[in-house]
């Protein structure tokens, strides 16, 4: 004889349909294939700085800055990606470690600009912010949406995160800087000021939005 609650709970369960496991392993090669159509976007619509253009034949740059301006982003886009792929289930905690290369990367970043400051002062750094900013701030923002968007239809919209608003600010923050690393391929402004300013600037306004937006979106 068997128990009416069981047959409420056969029934309840002959109802539900099996939900593919999220693995990171999707998630690394969305953002992967992700990451490649911006670099192509780039390619085709502005095309990249010269410096990068001469590498595959040996001609490395007089300074590190065009490399390294990309790789900052890159590897922030990297370890925002990570943090995302650790909050994305229940048994997920957001910890003070993920934040290290955020505080890193700004560090570094104001550090030049303080020193470019005190060097030449502000009416001569400010003379390095007029160059492309409208399209730097525009293709950040276009592209870190465009990312967003992916990243919700096919990873964030299926998560259970303990923390939804931590999650949603370092997704915003991925693609966002994943973006601003393909764009820097193209831009030749490497002052620190330019890269505090704009740069800098247009990834925390998206992960300010990103983050409004996870408030609303991501609840369980």
């Amino acid at each position: 004889m068997t128990d009416s609650r069981d047959d409420i709970i056969d029934s309840l369960a002959d109802n539900l349909k099996p939900v593919r496991p999220m693995r990171d392993s999707l998630l690394w090669a969305g953002a992967a294939g992700g990451l490649l159509l911006a670099v192509l976007y780039i390619s085709t619509f502005y095309g990249f700085r010269p410096e990068i253009v001469n590498l595959p034949k040996g001609t490395l740059p007089a300074h590190f800055t065009p490399v390294g301006k990309p790789l900052l982003f890159f590897g922030l886009g990297v370890t925002a990606l990570w943090t995302v792929s650790r909050l994305t289930r229940p048994e997920g905690e957001m910890k003070a470690i993920y934040l290290l290369p955020v505080l890193a990367a700004l560090g570094l970043t104001l550090f030049n600009m303080t020193v470019e400051l005190i060097s030449d002062g502000w009416a001569a750094s400010a003379e390095r912010l007029n160059g492309g900013v409208v399209v730097c701030f525009t293709t950040i923002l276009c592209g870190g949406m465009a990312g967003l968007l992916l990243l919700w239809r096919f990873w964030l919209r299926r998560s259970a995160s303990s923390h939804p608003t931590a999650l949603a600010a370092m997704s915003g923050l991925a693609t966002a800087s994943l973006m601003a690393s393909a764009y820097a391929l193209h831009c030749n402004m490497d002052a620190p000021v330019y890269m505090v300013l704009i740069y800098g600037l247009a990834v925390a306004i998206f992960t300010g939005f990103a983050t409004l937006l996870g408030r609303r979106l991501l609840k369980w």
